[in-house]
């Protein structure tokens, strides 16, 4: 035969899985080789976080839990959306994933901190692939998403079960951001790009109200880098901003116009404490060192300063990503620089992703002129500029390790308490309210939501307060339908009212 047959079918099968298993191999090496530096920047991430996923519920968390227990999955989603729940926001979406996660997780923190974790991750796929496309160098995307992955400016909101709306609106934030680029840089010839950027930063309003801010940041990707379309034809970038401004301007004149408790709080206005927050703000996510002040010394006065003057040249001359970040970060703060009472690590969380864009635009021009300036520097400029990397990155993931292990170290107690509760009583009647005479839980502030949300949390209809002994004899609590507990230092002892009370 000219063409003999050498093989049967039953030995072809598997060479053939052979051989598709070796282009498989194949393609993920070439693929891990182009992006390295994104699977170095998600590991060296995963690492820093991963000790935050043995740590338990803090106490906010449990103002959630405690509703989705007591409401049920639709009644909670339900009063989330019609602003009826006891949390002081409008998070739709996130009540929504709140909901699943506690039929799915229920008291398993570390299910919780998992999900959180992987969509901060997810954010950094999503960086990396936005600032790649636009600069054509995957080694800067690597670097920004390095920074924002372990940047300590956003301790304790990774993984911080209630910080999920940042996190959540983060991710839809630049998705749709990376969409509307997407879309430019394609000639505008697919309008599924368009579409879907607008669906994704309606997500990301519906996942934290505040992230409506965004708007002028979407728009302005679209004015940056189809600037050519548009200048010759001014309408297309009205068209363009149409459902964007009305999203953010509805939602802005409902705010005004609206006397929701849920939204508007005591402590929350614009006046000259604006200006220091922003510093506060501006100096911390390039310097995240210590505990986060309320007001800012001379030295964050100086480093916010250096900050806004770096703004200041992307937005002049820099390129067009390093314009819509510099725009992003500010805007990114815009809803919390008002609050005059509390800094939190949390509300920097999107600015440090557009700050990542801008820092490692500029380390790369830096090298860039370093490594250009004579033949025999480039590689001296790249081992200058890894160790650079490797430095920042190092001091970013120890203050975040060692933030995160303090906050870890709080979530103690509240584990305490959960598990001293359902060893005491395995379930309680409806109603039941249980005082706590003394332990680790007294601190005034905590009993108007989160010690009550404890025993809601863990038995439905129920509340709790913690006290010492001498807060009920001054005020004596209704002892119907209530039960006592002593903290002894190692455990809880059911006592009776008189006991507490001084009744004879």
């Amino acid at each position: 035969m000219k063409y003999p047959i050498t093989v049967t079918a039953d030995g072809y099968a598997p060479r053939r899985q052979r051989i598709a298993a070796s282009l498989s191999l194949s393609d993920a090496g070439r693929f891990a080789l182009r992006h390295w530096g994104l699977l170095a920047a998600l590991a060296f991430t995963f690492a820093v976080h991963l000790p935050t996923l043995r740590y338990f519920f803090d106490g906010d968390d449990f103002v959630v839990l405690g509703s989705v227990e007591y409401l049920g999955a639709t009644g909670y989603v339900r009063d989330t959306f019609l602003m009826r729940d006891i949390v002081p926001n409008w998070r739709p979406l996130t009540g929504a994933v709140y909901a699943v996660e506690w039929n799915v997780f229920g008291l398993n923190a570390t299910a919780w901190r998992a999900f959180n974790l992987s969509v901060h991750m997810s954010s950094m796929v999503v960086l990396y692939t936005l600032v790649a496309r636009v600069t054509r160098r995957p080694s800067i995307g690597a670097v920004a998403a390095l920074v924002f992955g372990v940047s300590g400016a956003h301790f304790d909101t990774v993984t911080y079960i209630t910080a999920l709306p940042h996190v959540l609106a983060t991710f839809f934030m630049l998705a749709s951001l990376l969409a509307m680029v997407s879309y430019t840089q394609d000639g505008e010839r697919n309008k599924a790009a368009y579409a879907l950027s607008f669906a994704l930063f309606t997500l990301a309003f519906l996942a934290n109200e505040g992230a409506f801010v965004y708007a002028p940041v979407i728009v302005g990707a679209y004015a940056a880098f189809a600037a050519r379309r548009w200048l010759r034809a001014p309408q297309r970038l009205v068209l363009h901003a149409i459902p964007y401004v009305a999203l953010a301007s509805g939602w802005l004149l409902f705010y005004e116009a609206c006397d929701c408790q849920q939204l508007k709080f005591e402590g929350y206005f614009w006046g000259a404490h604006v200006f220091s927050n922003y510093a506060v703000y501006f100096s911390w996510i390039a310097f995240p060192a210590r505990a986060m002040p309320l007001d800012p010394d001379a030295m964050r006065w100086a480093i916010a300063a250096v900050v806004a003057t770096a703004l200041l040249a992307a937005v002049v001359r820099g390129p067009n990503i390093a314009r819509v970040a510099a725009l992003g970060i500010v805007l990114a703060l815009l809803p919390f620089v008002p609050v005059e009472i509390w800094t939190a690590s949390r509300y920097s969380y999107a600015s440090v992703a557009f700050f990542a864009i801008v820092a490692s635009i500029a380390a790369y021009w830096a090298f860039d002129r370093a490594r250009s300036s004579h033949p025999l520097a480039r590689v001296p400029a790249t081992l200058v500029a890894l160790a650079f990397v490797a430095a920042v990155a190092g001091l970013y993931a120890w203050q975040s390790y060692a933030q995160d292990a303090r906050s870890g170290r709080g979530t103690e107690r509240w584990e305490l308490l959960v598990n001293e509760l359902r060893d005491t009583y395995a379930d309680v009647p409806d109603g039941t309210t249980i005082y706590i005479v003394g332990g680790p839980w007294t601190n005034p502030m905590e009993q108007y939501t989160w010690v009550p949300s404890v025993a809601r949390t863990v038995y439905g209809d129920a509340a709790a307060f913690a006290m010492p002994a001498e807060a009920y004899r001054l005020d004596p609590p209704d002892t119907r339908q209530a039960l006592f507990l002593q903290w002894t230092g190692s455990g809880f002892e059911p006592i009776e009212p008189q006991q507490v009370l001084g009744e004879r």
